[in-house]
């Protein structure tokens, strides 16, 4: 395996020797009547005879724009920006091989008497680009009161199983970034922020699925940058997003943005604020082998109703400084303030051979916590001159906090008498405390107009303290007593120190980026009761090539490598008990250890709408859920355990394009295979299965103000840690939009799931594990929302910060059950 890879980055490096640049490529700079820089502002390329779309961008912070890849035509350049009148121009056919650079585009200020008027420029749902796949979220109309998991469920390549666990392309391990910043959330709780996250906050979703040497080397299927809306013009403007959700309960997602720019200061804050309520059944079918001098086994037939609700508010504001016009400083502070609930009753019954049970167990648990985060940031950046040399440089702090407060109270049953004839009654206070302190700086340094240099530091420093404090109620001395077999504190100390280089060329047909980057971990944990401790210490480091390569105006090749870890999730790690029932609980395993992966990917692009994907994928030390078993006792346990090596291979492919004026459509599939090796319980693995995976969504214009929207998707029977068996599920979605108020308002409305089709459905077989799962929530839905945007636009350049803690952050969670 060792000579593949350095085979493939041989191969890779030797091909992109004869690099050679992209031909036809398009430049330029939008600025005010000041010569301010513009950004955001929509630049659309249309072919001049036939008005078709060629691309579609945005400026950048700078007020630049660069399209590749242009057809020798003529080309009509439409430019658009809030607050100004609209530019338009014809661009004479380019030559093979060349660039241009059109001069500096001021936009005039509209006139006030217009100022009421709000042009808005329609963008693609979904655009592939060479590194990174976009989804416009505003362009859904089925995201109307929605939240950012909803978003993401409908993503291309994006799957989220039954516990909102987020996979990419048929692999877990997806690092989740929310403006270039790492929530530090993992698991239940990252599933729980972007449930409370409304989608009306969102403006895109980047998938990456081979970052560069730049980014954190997390995340072994890719990172996904989620970048919300932020006020980009001039003076005093904001919006308000209002939103009533009705599934069996109620739910409403509602937030508040403020902007403010003038001169050198510019303020924003967004606050939100969200109620959900809604429901999680489950019903689970075990299968017990034979005690000794039975002649059959018994079964185990549990169902549970659970019902959650939770408040959800959060606020983040900051504010940036230009200290002169190449340097720049800001502060942003965020926090989140989620009291939440949820509570189960299930009922269990015992079956030994005949057709009425034996015995049963009837429990009611309750988990009541309250969940705060806050975070700070302080960052800088100066540009060194006017060829593109910049430092930058982020200063970070992030508290998480919860006081989780468990309850279960189990009664067992003896048939047919029904009597109890025995309880189980269990209290825990649950406190988690999280601290993360990161610093990064990236410098960026052009050595001519064909090549670029980046490099860069970080450093973070994360402590975690985890109690548990388990009573159980003694029957007979009618008193709670510490259950010392339970209770743990559970202490957690890491520093991740990384230094980065990143290379990037381009010459005729050929485009090379090639980094490298060094991790030195150091951690160490302990458990306080049974005093047992570990240490980790190890330094790695993570390659990454990629290439493209024009073969002509219509088609593209590409070719990348790269090599990332996923260290196992803070919480994933803490060894305490959190109970369903006393037959089923959870647990963390403080002995994992992280996973490493090596990911080949090939790709073609024809005419910019149309990308085929070849990925190989191979990840050892897998860390997977798995369940354990005592057919004495019955119970069963969910932990973490680095379980395998996996293989994945697949093919994608995507379709975007607007088919008519009034019909645009996107298409995406996945077909893959999962391999797993390796052992579970003491058990050989050797588990295989194909799979596919699909997204549609049509998006329909009538008039100039309405739209219609039914998109969907389906995924096969897959294969989930190796040993747990997915269903086949999917579901479907329509939608209605109304612009209202000269355009500045937006109605819709939206049915996600009419039929409940979204439910989920497996089993796992192996060793002594025989189990059937089938579980379903609160997905169908009916959501009507109105977004209104205020104030005064007239233009100007904001900053997007990605800050310094780009990876801790998504490895919290405290196995919330909402």
């Amino acid at each position: 395996m060792k000579v593949f890879f350095i085979t493939v980055l041989a191969l890779l490096v030797a091909v992109t020797g004869a690099m050679a640049q992209n031909s036809r490529i398009l430049k330029g700079r939008v600025t005010d009547q000041q010569n301010l820089p513009i950004q955001a502002a929509t630049i659309t390329l249309l072919e001049d005879s036939s008005k078709k779309l060629i691309k579609i961008g945005t400026t950048d912070k700078e007020g630049r724009f660069e399209f590749q890849q242009l057809p020798a035509t003529f080309i009509l350049v439409q430019i658009s920006a809030i607050g100004f009148d609209s530019y338009a121009t014809v661009v004479q056919p380019l030559k093979e091989n060349t660039e241009q650079e059109l001069p500096a585009i001021p936009l005039k200020q509209a006139d006030k008497n217009l100022q009421a008027v709000t042009v808005t420029a329609k963008k693609p749902m979904v655009e592939v680009k060479a590194d990174k796949t976009v989804v416009n979220v505003d362009a859904f109309i089925s995201n109307a009161g929605g939240t950012a998991l909803d978003v993401l469920e409908k993503s291309p390549g994006v799957s989220v199983d039954r516990d909102g666990i987020l996979s990419l392309k048929g692999k877990q391990g997806v690092i989740v970034l929310i403006d270039g910043k790492q929530t530090y959330l993992s698991g239940q709780d990252l599933a729980n922020l972007l449930r409370n996250t409304p989608s009306s906050q969102l403006e895109a979703v980047e998938i990456m699925t081979q970052p560069s040497a730049k980014y954190d080397a997390s995340g072994n299927s890719g990172i996904i940058n989620i970048r919300t809306k932020k006020g980009r013009q001039n003076g005093f403007n904001g919006s308000v997003n209002l939103s009533y959700v009705q599934g069996a309960y109620p739910k409403t997602p509602n937030s508040v943005s403020i902007n403010y720019k003038k001169d050198k200061i510019t303020l924003f804050s967004t606050l939100s604020y969200s109620y959900w309520q809604g429901f999680n059944d489950l019903k689970l079918v075990r299968k017990f082998s034979p005690k000794e001098n039975e002649t059959q086994g018994s079964l185990f037939d549990q169902t549970s109703k659970g019902k959650f609700h939770n408040h959800n508010l959060s606020l983040r504001t900051g504010m940036e400084y230009s200290l002169d016009k190449n340097t720049t400083i800001g502060f942003q502070v965020n926090g989140t303030y989620n009291p939440r609930e949820f509570n189960s009753n299930s009922s269990a019954m015992i079956y030994t051979g005949g057709t009425e049970p034996e015995s049963g167990n009837l429990a009611s648990s309750l988990n009541k916590d309250t969940w705060k985060n806050f975070g700070s940031n302080i960052n800088f950046r100066k540009r060194l001159d006017t060829t593109g040399r910049e430092l930058t440089a982020d200063l970070d702090y992030i508290w998480y906090g919860s006081n989780a407060l468990q309850t279960s109270d189990n009664y067992t049953y003896q048939y047919p008498a029904g009597i109890i004839s025995d309880s189980f009654l269990i209290r825990g206070d649950l406190p988690s405390d999280i601290k993360i302190y990161s610093f990064k700086t990236d410098y960026v340094h052009p050595l001519n107009k064909s090549s670029r240099l980046e490099a860069g530091l970080k450093s973070s420093y994360v402590t975690t303290d985890n109690d548990a404090a388990y009573k159980t109620w003694n029957n007979q001395e009618k008193l709670w007593e510490v259950d010392l077999t339970r209770s743990n504190q559970f202490i957690y100390e890491e520093n991740i120190n990384a230094a980065y280089i990143n290379y990037n060329k381009e010459y005729k047909k050929w485009s090379l980026q090639t980094g490298l980057r060094m991790e030195h971990t150091y951690a160490k944990g302990k458990q306080v009761v049974n005093d047992e401790r570990f240490i980790r210490n190890y330094v790695q480091l993570f390659p990454t090539v990629f290439a493209s390569y024009k073969l002509d105006e219509k088609n593209t090749l590409t070719a990348n490598y790269g090599r990332r870890i996923e260290r196992p999730n803070y919480q994933d790690m803490n060894p305490f008990q959190f109970f369903l029932d006393q037959y089923t609980f959870r647990m963390g395993n403080p002995n994992l250890l992280p996973q490493f992966t090596h990911n080949v990917e090939l790709s073609h692009n024809y005419k910019g709408v149309f990308n085929t994907t070849l990925n190989y994928t191979r990840t050892t030390d897998v860390i997977n859920d798995i369940l354990k078993q005592n057919d004495t006792t019955k119970v069963t346990f969910q932990t973490k355990e680095n379980i395998a090596t996996r293989r994945n291979i697949g093919i994608a492919i995507s379709y975007n394009q607007p088919l008519t004026k009034w019909w645009t459509i996107s298409l995406y599939g996945n077909l893959f295979n999962n391999h797993f090796t390796g052992f579970v319980n003491n058990e050989p693995l050797d588990a295989s299965i194909s799979s596919y995976m699909g997204n549609i969504n049509n998006q329909f214009k009538f008039a100039k103000t309405w739209g219609a929207e039914l998109s969907g998707f389906y995924r096969s029977k897959m294969q989930e840690g190796g040993i747990i068996i997915a269903r086949p599920m999917g579901m479907f979605s329509i939608g209605l939009s109304k612009q209202v108020l000269k355009s500045k308002g937006t109605l819709k409305l939206s049915v996600v799931d009419p039929f409940a089709l979204m439910q989920f459905s497996g089993y796992t077989k192996f060793g002594n594990i025989d189990t059937r799962i089938n579980a379903r929530w609160d997905n169908r839905r009916v959501a009507l929302s109105f977004s209104y945007r205020f104030g005064k636009t007239n233009g100007g350049p904001q900053r997007r910060r990605s800050g310094s803690a780009t990876d801790e952050q998504n490895r919290v969670g405290n196995n919330n059950q909402q």
